[in-house]
């Protein structure tokens, strides 16, 4: 399979400097082992390096205690006391004793490094709870970002990519990323396997393949089998609803199923990476929506196979909603660890699609999709000033059209959608993104 980089792999490299236990956690056919064995080609030199499946029984069995992996290390020459080792250890849930298994390593061996990846989030908070503080570092690969996108279909282009940014950027590039590269990224996601497939049958079969792999690793394990046609029928109704506040009740009526449930469905798809709920920004209870949060897809082609729609995109009444679920996810994926993602809403109606709150400031982000020319202040931040401090700078998420205009003493940035993850990259620099 192709390699190329991702952008987690900085952080990890930065990250083994002082961390000797670090998981990735995300969705099944994210590129997790991939990233791992790219990061393990960088330490090859210096340390000893193992893989294991836990998939693979056979290696589950090495890794079920520190006995057999002595065992299994000692077998292949290895004396795990004074070896340099890197160990990698994929699906590490499927061990019932993982925590212990690390800590014991952790604590007796310090030449050996630990990178576990895991797909299933609720067995892995599992295993967690048991206290490995000041030991592990946890990151979440997520889908491709757009620039991991255009880098996958052509490393040329994203050398021009690469060079552009939001105060000098082309006109003419921005509308070349949004017809060659955002379209087909709306429609088909950033799955890496999906991303490199240039056929759009070819396409939709490995979406089917990823998904159907999910429900029956991660799913079945959860629910009844007698349930599952309720789950899949949640997730097609939440896919025809990304960008809008989230209603249980409505959710309850509609499925015919218990509040209950879709609450457990819910903590399901969000804990294993497939849809993520966005709380709303509040300072006030009485004027400010403080509790019902807003839905987001993390994959736009997992929104579309949900939906069993594949046509044009471009043409769908709902294309906001769509660029307003990519904004959301280029955020999670570039804002640092220190800023939190939220929405804002008046009980009147005014709203602002993302506040990102971080570093003593508050930076409201708004989508306005539609071909603008000119620089206007939008109302919604008006009200949003007036109620609100700590804002130094506001973005206009747009088309093609980029600027910089002065309102009030705050900077607001006109910033094409393909370069946001730029501009936020710039605007935190500094702070750590670790």
């Amino acid at each position: 399979m192709k390699y190329v980089h991702r952008l987690l792999l900085d952080k990890l490299k930065r990250a083994f400097k002082n961390n000797r236990i670090i998981i990735i956690t995300g969705s099944r056919q994210v590129g997790k082992t991939t990233l791992m064995n790219m990061h393990k080609k960088t330490l090859s030199e210096t340390y000893k390096c193992f893989y294991f499946n836990l998939e693979d029984i056979n290696h589950l069995n090495i890794c079920q205690s520190i006995d057999t992996l002595k065992s299994y290390l000692r077998d292949n020459g290895i004396d795990i006391r004074k070896h340099k080792l890197f160990l990698i250890i994929d699906e590490f849930h499927y061990i019932k004793n993982a925590t212990r298994l690390f800590k014991v390593i952790y604590d007796l061996f310090p030449q050996v490094k630990i990178l576990a990846s895991g797909s299933a989030s609720i067995e892995i908070q599992k295993h967690l709870k048991e206290s490995l503080a000041g030991r592990k570092k946890v990151y979440n690969l997520y889908p491709l970002s757009a620039e991991e996108f255009i880098r996958f279909r052509s490393e040329d282009e994203y050398k021009r990519y690469a060079k552009l940014d939001f105060k000098n950027s082309s006109s003419v590039l921005i509308k070349t990323y949004n017809s060659d590269y955002l379209k087909e990224y709306l429609l088909f996601g950033g799955y890496p396997k999906v991303a490199l497939l240039r056929n759009k049958t070819e396409k939709i079969e490995e979406l089917q393949d990823i998904y159907n792999s999910y429900i029956q690793k991660d799913i079945k394990s959860l629910i009844r089998d007698e349930d599952i046609s309720a789950y899949n029928n949640l997730l097609k109704i939440l896919a025809s609803q990304i960008g809008n506040l989230l209603n249980i009740n409505e959710l309850s009526n509609t499925l015919n199923i218990g509040r209950r449930q879709v609450l457990k469905y819910l903590n399901i798809l969000e804990q294993t990476f497939i849809i993520k709920l966005l709380s709303p920004f509040y300072s006030n209870k009485r004027t400010e929506i403080s509790k019902m949060p807003k839905l987001y897809l993390l994959d736009s082609g997992i929104v579309n196979f949900a939906l069993g729609n594949f046509g044009q995109i471009e043409y769908r009444p709902n294309l906001g909603s769509y660029i307003e679920n990519f904004i959301f996810n280029e955020l999670i994926k570039y804002k640092p660890i220190q800023y939190n993602i939220y929405f804002w809403r008046t009980k009147l109606g005014t709203e602002i699609d993302f506040i990102l709150e971080g570093n003593d400031e508050l930076i409201p982000i708004e989508v306005k999709w539609q071909s603008i020319n000119r620089a206007i202040m939008p109302k919604n931040f008006t009200s949003f000033f007036k109620t609100h401090k700590n804002i130094k700078n506001a973005v206009i998420v747009t088309k093609d059209f980029s600027c910089k205009i002065r309102n009030k003493g705050k900077n607001i940035y006109f910033i094409p959608a393909v370069l946001l993850n730029k501009f936020v990259k710039r605007l935190t620099r500094g702070v750590s993104k670790d």
